[in-house]
């Protein structure tokens, strides 16, 4: 993975107390792990990752409307963040420094194949109470590490009420569980009447129907 992976993702991320930490680019030492074909691809999933979070704004300015996305794009978007975070060493588990990696043969196979093997992927999950204010929406980002022995095993992006994982390895927290997997999408309701859906589509079609969101979430 090169600088060229993702730029900067979202403009600004925040952890699960809302304070600001850094949003770093990947390090060049990655770049042995994808071909240059491959790299030259990655800028898509931030796109895809970005459409996603619009697609959030959209609702809760009760702008009308739907989209389609790619699930599986959706991952390599959060494995991008993973990356870049793990191997700029600014990864951090409560202010510690993780000083762990991705296993490089998932990183290959996030990029390289079609689909993650069940059950690694994306799942939904819960934001932290903290990061969801009314007035503001902010992106919540936060590796996920299994502590015995310390190991990067995902990681979460929360934005508004949306909150997605992604696991990469066995192991994940039993504080942080595990939803839906590999949803159709998501639905923003407003007298019971759709928002906005974003529709996930899957490699091997969705695992889960569409998670649904009223108003007040």
């Amino acid at each position: 993975m090169s600088r060229h992976m993702t730029g900067r993702g979202p403009s600004q991320l925040f952890n699960r107390w809302d304070r600001e930490i850094p949003n770093p680019r990947p390090l060049a030492k990655t770049a042995n792990v994808l071909c240059k074909k491959h790299n030259s691809e990655l800028h898509h999933f931030d796109t895809a990752g970005t459409k996603l979070l619009n697609g959030v704004v959209a609702a809760r300015a009760l702008q009308y409307g739907s989209f389609d996305l790619n699930g599986n794009d959706i991952e390599r978007f959060l494995m991008q963040r993973l990356c870049a975070h793990t191997f700029s060493n600014m990864a951090t588990v409560d202010g510690a420094r993780i000083g762990s990696v991705v296993d490089q043969s998932m990183i290959e196979a996030c990029f390289t194949r079609p689909e993650l093997p069940a059950p690694f992927g994306l799942y939904t999950t819960f934001p932290p109470p903290q990061q969801y204010d009314n007035y503001r929406l902010r992106v919540e980002f936060a590796p996920i590490c299994n502590l015995n022995p310390l190991k990067v095993v995902g990681c979460r992006i929360s934005f508004g009420p949306l909150s997605i994982a992604l696991l990469t390895e066995l192991g994940f927290p039993s504080t942080m569980p595990l939803h839906r997997y590999r949803p159709a999408g998501f639905r923003f309701w407003k007298n019971k009447e759709i928002v906005q859906e974003i529709r996930m589509h899957w490699e091997s079609g969705p695992a889960f129907d569409f998670q649904d969101f009223e108003p007040d979430d």
